[in-house]
């Protein structure tokens, strides 16, 4: 109990969300030719970007959701709004500067699958909602 006090801390979660966007930031900071061994890899797998994508911001979204439900200050639809809203924002951002990069482009696709990890976690985080809400209705709680 004493560990998950310690974790749930708000400051702890904007951190990793700070520390998680430079772990972005430096992935779109690399030229073109650093990745074309990973995109050899994975060339069999459609929109593998679009995944790498989706599945970097479910983190990013996850630890940014996770500091605004700590922090208590709005509503539950507030703090979904604005957990994809940041994904939105850093995404296009993340794009924008990526397009600066030599041999990299900026693509409309990168944002959508942003945004689309966003909405998994706040989906997720809903359904996990419900199902507690249940499972404390059934067990009398």
């Amino acid at each position: 109990m004493l560990l998950v006090k310690k974790i749930d801390r708000v400051w702890f979660w904007a951190v990793l969300a700070i520390l998680w966007m430079g772990v972005i930031y430096a992935l779109s900071d690399r030229p073109a030719g650093y990745y074309d061994d990973a995109n050899d890899v994975v060339a069999w797998l459609p929109f593998a970007s679009s995944v790498v994508h989706v599945g970097l911001y479910f983190v990013l979204s996850s630890f940014v959701l996770r500091f605004l439900i700590l922090l208590r200050t709005v509503e539950e639809g507030l703090i979904a709004y604005s957990t994809i809203f940041v994904a939105l924002v850093y995404g296009i951002l993340d794009e924008i500067h990526q397009s600066n990069v030599d041999g990299r482009a900026s693509e409309m696709i990168d944002v959508v699958a942003d945004v689309f990890g966003a909405v998994l976690i706040v989906v997720f985080w809903f359904f996990l909602k419900r199902y507690r809400a249940k499972f404390d209705d059934k067990s009398g709680k």
